[in-house]
């Protein structure tokens, strides 16, 4: 599993490369239906990762509105419980979400808190991991990760594998 994840990674950078002169669009405004399609869970140590997920989601994936809280106005700064309720809101308001996984977001409990929070509210197979950390398949002390489908490229193809197998085109999971 571990070169597939990694190779996910670089080849999201790639294709998002393509689009960089479109970032002014990634600012956050609200849908008029008031969702996003996906709620993008991350660490902000990783923002500029993040930066070209949102790319590829909008321009590779045929324009996938993505969710990040860096980029909503409406957040206070220092955290605090509105916080906590806008991100309930978002997490609601979206029809997936995607956890990016990487040794600084397995640290965060906020990360942890939105996971759990889509799980109950979206239920598992409307979540999916994006490991860019190397896992070996095992998510040693996260060993609950495995219950979630995860982001897969194998074959030119971006997928949605699920624990059981089933195999679903990402874009296919993504606007289902």
């Amino acid at each position: 599993m571990e070169p597939k994840e990694l190779m996910t990674k670089r080849r999201i950078e790639k294709l998002a490369s393509e689009y960089e002169n479109y970032e002014e669009v990634l600012s956050v405004s609200d849908p008029k239906d008031g969702g996003f399609e996906v709620f993008v869970s991350h660490s902000s140590a990783d923002n500029g990762f993040i930066r070209k997920v949102l790319l590829f989601l909008k321009y590779a994936k045929g324009g996938v509105n993505g969710y990040v809280d860096w980029q909503d106005s409406k957040l206070q700064h220092p955290t605090d419980a509105q916080t906590a309720k806008r991100l309930k809101d978002r997490i609601r308001n979206s029809r997936k979400m995607i956890y990016v996984v990487t040794n600084d977001s397995l640290k965060s409990v906020w990360c942890s808190w939105e996971l759990g929070f889509a799980d109950r509210d979206k239920g598992v197979d409307n979540v999916a991991i994006l490991a860019v950390k190397p896992n070996n398949g095992r998510w040693k002390h996260n060993e609950y990760l495995q219950q979630y489908p995860w982001i897969s490229y194998e074959n030119n193809l971006f997928h949605v594998v699920k624990p059981n197998g089933e195999i679903i085109p990402l874009h296919e999971w993504l606007t289902k």
